[in-house]
């Protein structure tokens, strides 16, 4: 990990990066994604401008972001229960039924793509991993899943343990 930072790194073909003030972007035929290049202070939580102050955690976020550029993130959400359902996508906005006496409805921000193949699976899709995460968190956190049935929006793969119920 000390001499990450002398490694080279490969940009893949129609790959442009570029810097602006103190961010650099990353552009490619699947979309882009920008780096801050300031560094956060050790000491507090604000961001100040030191040379040189990159640690392997910008180099790990730049190999990320290079990925995504060229491949896209996709993330699998899974509806498990009954009624769980994505029930349409219109305008930027999915329409989810979650066992509620209402529809619940999320607005889809403009550089995340969602497919639905079925009613209960959902594919989404974006170049910027942390974003992509936070958008999948949202929709997760509307319907936990339960840990006595199971039942609720996983990640395809989650591992889910279930507790054991009530005995007489």
């Amino acid at each position: 990990m000390k001499n990450i930072l002398k490694t080279n790194i490969n940009l893949p073909l129609n790959t442009t990066i570029t810097k602006i003030d103190h961010t650099i972007c990353l552009k490619n035929l699947q979309g882009r994604v920008f780096l801050n290049l300031l560094p956060i202070s050790k000491n507090s939580g604000s961001l100040i401008c030191k040379k040189g102050n990159y640690n392997s955690t910008f180099f790990r976020l730049l190999q990320k972001a290079i990925i995504g550029v060229n491949l896209a993130f996709a993330i699998r959400l899974l509806f498990v229960g009954v009624g769980f359902r994505v029930e349409s996508i219109e305008k930027n906005v999915i329409k989810l039924k979650l066992g509620f006496s209402h529809f619940v409805y999320i607005k889809i921000p403009s550089f995340i793509k969602v497919f639905v193949p079925k009613k209960t699976r959902l594919i989404i899709k974006s170049c910027n991993h942390q974003t992509l995460k936070e958008f999948s968190a949202k929709i997760c956190s509307f319907k936990f899943p339960d840990v006595y049935k199971g039942k609720g929006i996983l990640i395809k793969n989650q591992k889910l343990i279930l507790k054991e119920g009530k005995k007489k």
